[in-house]
């Protein structure tokens, strides 16, 4: 039988959300912040999926170098579903079904009906791993990057 409960929130979430709970497990391991090497074998929708999510999760400051399987997952599965989606667009959501004599018998669903609603649904998961949705995003809290103005570290040496 699988644990119990909703899955625990990283102690680094915690902390951003401002929570109390940030000091419960002292020992989590804590990864390097940094960029993963972008997999081999990604097709051009999914490395292009890669870079974005990339780009966007270290301007959030929640990209650490042990993320890189999961933006993998995400990425490939990102161009799984918009093949299925195009597929949808070309082809339609159903397709005949005809009897010996070529009247219609019955309309089938398209297999990648399925097949884009469940790509749809473990993206929408891996997004929301990363703090990549909206209502993600409302759950955590960053510190603004501090900017350093070059004139005033200057002055600030002479002076200081």
């Amino acid at each position: 039988m699988g644990e119990r409960g909703p899955r625990p929130t990283p102690t680094e979430v915690l902390k951003l959300r401002g929570s109390w709970r940030a000091n419960n497990n002292p020992d989590e391991p804590q990864p390097d912040q940094g960029r993963p090497e972008m997999p081999q074998g990604l097709d051009p929708v999914a490395q292009a999926a890669w870079q974005y999510l990339v780009e966007q999760t270290e301007q959030m400051r929640v990209l650490t170098m042990a993320d890189g399987y999961a933006l993998e997952m995400l990425a490939r599965c990102w161009s799984r579903w918009q093949e299925a989606e195009d597929s949808l667009t070309k082809h339609g959501n159903v397709f005949p079904i005809r009897n010996e004599d070529g009247s219609l018998k019955y309309l089938q669903q398209s297999p990648y009906v399925s097949i884009a609603r469940n790509l749809g649904d473990q993206v929408l998961k891996l997004l929301r791993e990363f703090g990549l949705t909206p209502s993600a995003r409302t759950r955590i809290a960053t510190e603004p990057t501090q900017t350093v103005d070059p004139l005033q570290e200057l002055l600030a040496r002479r002076n200081g």
